[in-house]
């Protein structure tokens, strides 16, 4: 039966790539049936050769990909999926099939999975070792940097990773190179990401203070944009390898299994092994370990993609004609309105969003947390933060296979609803931290909550199964188009601008608080765990000499206590030290716990509303199914919306993507008060069209004043030693408001450009009735009514 249904599902997949069938270049040597199986190897664009059919002995069929059109169909399939192998039956001559029984037949191979999640190892290193420590090592290390310059780097990062992203994923979906759509993308990552990470470690080139803090905001922008050149690209081409719905599934693990490993060795292992205490507990001294790691990590991270790049293999795709059109359906604005109109992509976008507030909010404060929350009397808080992240990894990457059992078992959206509830859950849990006070209680507490936690977040990666399946749905919807990085930059591109309150609130809240940063090791005394302790600390602070600047150059003992913050003995250092106030470590919990916990449990209502007839395993086959019947010309009933047709693709108009900026609703109201009035070739009347976008874009661009108020009012408390400033809010209004002014810009700029236009009706209907998949509307007649 297993055998059954997935050569069914394999002879869907073939039969969806029949009418994209291409001959091999003629300077490309087909390799024999001997080596059919080859699913890497050099080459730019090198395809396979049809695999070869065994005999039926006994019903025991290879898994092969059963093709209604023969060969021809085979062929197409393997030029879509050109990763997939095609050996028939184990073959001792060929490795990759040595250890699979009966051959892989058409399907995705470890080896092509692992090929493909290569460079994610040392990116996620680098990564997860940059969000772990770097913020920290800024702030309470020698770079002494404001915490207030942080956030508004924080928020202008962002705002360039958005605006970024549109214009990678139309990039990459549209790229027609001999090396194809994905890799060149790959191939630049090698040497931007190391340098990047590497500069970004190395602030002691400039000085400490105003310098480091500028310093950091350039190379936190540059971090964001190798995310969007290395991501974008590599996860579209992921969603791509196979049409198998298990086997998508498998991608994604890989991925996940690859991230947790990766996070285990940047945030944990590695650091543990090599961090001196010049990095981790002396904060006026240098740190020479961690531009090396990172230098380790980008070798690693450039190699793999440097495999990646040569051993790697897409589609071939057709060239493109040069675009005579000032505005096509491939621009940022007309990718953002399809994408939304998929309505359960929409849903998904929406859990994504509001869980997005609150999602990285932990990740952001946990070297905070570990420090001044649960303090240092029972372990060190370097020690206690890798230990919590060596459970928490270890705990998660044991548990991805569970979570991919549980979409095996049961579907993806059961698994998906599932990981936010008890991830919301979870996150409520963290609201019992405190102050550890010697007797170890709270830590013990907090390594049991962090492996509950951890077990949860092994899920991560299902939203990526989910959305696999949404990309194949839209290919329906389309028509046969294929746009993968398109629904993975739009997954990202406005949930990316809900990630500035965490990654700017926590610490311009910690300013406004009057965070402590750590006193100066030389003037730290040495104290015991009597229980004395304590006392011993605060009065030898207590009685600091004018001008003897025992705590930072900036504020005195006497200043920090007037502040609300403690002096207290850190009994596993066996040195001073300081407790924060009562307002930052309430913050720091708040961060932790209940803001994020809210915010996912919002995510969860949203995704309730996901289809009921997209949440079944079956529901992904019937897609295929339809995809299948509609290459051949039928018209389909939407699977997914019952009583809902779908139509072959028509060929878009002259106009169809200028027409592509506007909801089927505005379209409609230019033609629907005339149907069945007037002939197709009368000229459309866009009056109408320009008024939404109009009140919208002075909307958008009034907020835009108030934004630049706000940094400038911020300027001088920004330059203070924490940068107690309302300029990151004045940066994110501004934000705020050129996004929307620039998205209905565009439709006003494309509105009144076609109203000096002969657009014909006909072009908006046709146009209208393209969408009506998306949407369920009725297709609009092009001809009156009583007319032949």
């Amino acid at each position: 039966t297993a055998m059954s249904a997935s050569q069914g599902k394999t002879k869907v997949a073939a039969a969806l790539s029949k009418t994209s069938k291409k001959s091999a270049p003629a300077d490309i040597e087909k390799p024999g049936l001997k080596d059919e199986c080859q699913p890497i190897g050099p080459g730019p664009l090198q395809t396979s050769a049809a695999p070869r059919m065994s005999e039926d002995k006994g019903g025991d069929v290879p898994d092969m990909p059963p093709d209604p059109g023969g060969a021809d169909g085979a062929e197409a399939t393997k030029e879509r999926y050109p990763m997939l192998c095609w050996c028939a039956e184990a073959d001792s001559r060929s490795g990759l099939c040595r250890l699979k029984r009966g051959g892989h037949a058409g399907h995705l191979p470890l080896s092509s999975r692992l090929l493909w999640a290569g460079p994610l190892f040392g990116w996620f290193a680098l990564k997860f070792m940059k969000l772990g420590y770097m913020k920290k090592f800024y702030t309470d290390d020698y770079p002494q940097a404001s915490l207030g310059i942080i956030a508004f780097s924080s928020v202008l990062s962002v705002l360039v990773d958005a605006f970024t992203d549109p214009k990678m994923a139309a990039w990459t979906d549209n790229l027609r190179s001999k090396w194809g759509r994905r890799r060149p993308f790959i191939f630049a990552s090698t040497f931007f990401v190391p340098i990047v990470f590497v500069l970004s470690w190395a602030p002691a080139a400039v000085p400490p203070g105003l310098g480091a803090s500028i310093w950091y905001g350039i190379f936190h922008v540059l971090y964001k944009l190798a995310d969007t050149m290395l991501l974008i690209p590599h996860d579209a081409w992921g969603a791509q390898l196979t049409p198998n719905y298990q086997e998508t599934t498998q991608v994604w693990t890989t991925k996940e299994i690859y991230a947790n490993v990766a996070a285990l060795f940047g945030l944990a292992i590695i650091p543990f092994m090599f961090v001196t205490a010049e990095c981790s507990s002396t904060p006026d001294t240098g740190c020479a370990q961690y531009p090396l790691i990172a230098a380790a990590f980008g070798a690693m991270f450039a190699g793999s993609a440097l495999l990646l790049f040569f051993r790697g293999r897409e589609p071939r795709m057709e060239a493109l004609a040069p675009q005579a059109a000032k505005f096509t359906a491939e621009d940022t604005v007309p990718i953002l309105i399809s994408t939304f109109l998929n309505k359960p992509f929409r849903i998904l976008l929406v859990t994504d969003i509001v869980k997005a507030v609150g999602q990285d909010i932990p990740f952001n404060v946990l070297p905070y947390m570990t420090a001044w929350v649960l303090g240092e009397k029972c372990m060190s808080a370097s020690s206690t933060f890798q230990a919590l992240i060596l459970v928490n990894i270890t705990v998660g990457l044991l548990h991805v296979p569970v979570w991919s059992l549980l979409v095996a078992k049961t579907s993806k959206y059961f698994a998906n609803l599932m990981f936010n509830i008890l991830l919301g859950l979870s996150c409520l849990s963290f609201a019992t931290f405190g102050f550890d006070s010697g007797d170890c209680i709270r830590t013990y507490q907090t390594f049991f909550l962090l492996i509950i936690f951890g077990a949860i977040y092994g899920g991560t990666f299902l939203i990526n199964t989910l959305l696999s399946d949404i990309v194949d749905y839209d290919e329906l919807l389309t028509g046969g188009l294929r746009r993968e990085a398109s629904y993975y930059m739009a997954l990202n591109f406005v949930p990316k601008f809900m990630l500035i309150p965490g990654e700017c609130l926590p610490f311009l809240g910690m300013a406004y608080l009057k965070y402590a940063r750590p006193v100066k090791e030389r003037f730290a005394p040495a104290c015991g765990g009597d229980g004395m302790g304590d006392a011993f600390c605060h009065t030898y602070y207590q009685n600091e000499t004018l001008g003897a600047r025992w705590c930072s150059d900036t504020k005195s003992c006497q200043d920090l206590i007037d502040s609300g913050v403690t002096f207290i003995c850190n009994n596993a250092l066996e040195t001073c030290g300081i407790k924060q106030n009562d307002g930052v470590q309430t913050l720091l919990i708040m961060c932790y716990s209940v803001v994020p916990a809210i915010f996912v449990l919002g995510g969860v209502a949203a995704l309730c509303f996901y289809p009921r007839a997209a949440r079944s395993r079956s529901s992904h086959d019937q897609v295929m199914q339809a995809i299948d019947k509609l290459k051949r010309g039928e018209p389909v009933e939407d699977p997914w919306r019952p009583g809902s047709m779908v139509y072959p693709m028509e060929p878009p108009t002259e106009h169809s993507g200028a027409l592509s900026y506007f909801f089927p609703h505005e379209l409609k109201h230019c033609v629907a008060d005339e149907v069945g009035q007037r002939m197709p070739n009368d000229l459309a009347d866009f009056t109408s069209l320009w008024h939404g976008p109009c009140a919208w874009l002075v909307c958008g661009a009034s907020v835009i004043p108030l934004g630049c108020v706000a940094i400038s009012a911020g300027l001088e408390g920004l330059a203070d030693d924490l940068g107690a400033s309302v300029s990151p809010l004045g940066l994110m209004l501004v934000g705020l408001g050129v996004v929307i002014a620039w998205f209905h810009g565009m439709r006003l700029w494309v509105a009144l450009h076609l109203r000096g236009l002969a657009v014909t009706r006909k072009e908006v209907i046709t146009k209208f009735n393209a969408m009506a998949p998306f949407t369920g509307h009725v297709r609009l007649p092009l001809l009156p009514s009583g007319t032949e």
